[in-house]
């Protein structure tokens, strides 16, 4: 019975859950963080402040109350098309990180929207970010 109970749960469709931007919080100023729904929180940074234009930057995405296989931000230009750029991310001590370098802008200053994608086993959540570069 117990087998014939976990088959089932494994069989359960994947959910996928989108937040709305988080609004009032801006991750080239601060660490930014969200409430997950059935619980939990999702926290990310991005270093140095302010966001560089050009050059490496890190990102660090912390989640407490659920736990992730997989940990991924893709990074959009909110009002230029820069192509969509995606950086998986790796676990270390409880964190997912990576360092990445976004494409330069030719006006300087640019307004992105970087989406965190949290794979777990049941469901795929999306929490999206917005950040200024280039100042």
């Amino acid at each position: 019975m117990l087998v014939a109970a976990a088959a089932g749960y494994l069989m359960l469709p994947r959910a996928d859950v989108s937040l709305p931007l988080v609004e009032g919080c801006r991750l080239d100023r601060q660490t930014c963080s969200a409430a997950l729904p059935g619980g939990g929180r999702i926290e990310m940074a991005i270093e140095p402040r302010p966001v560089p234009s050009s050059g490496p930057m890190r990102v660090v995405v912390a989640v407490e109350g659920r736990q992730p296989v997989g940990v991924e931000v893709s990074f959009q230009g909110v009002d230029m098309n820069m192509g969509l750029h995606r950086l998986p991310l790796a676990a270390a001590g409880g964190r997912f990180v990576g360092e990445t370098t976004l494409p330069v802008c030719v006006t300087g200053r640019m307004v992105w929207q970087a989406t965190v994608m949290l794979e777990t086993g049941r469901a795929n959540v999306t929490v999206p970010f917005r950040f200024e570069s280039g100042l």
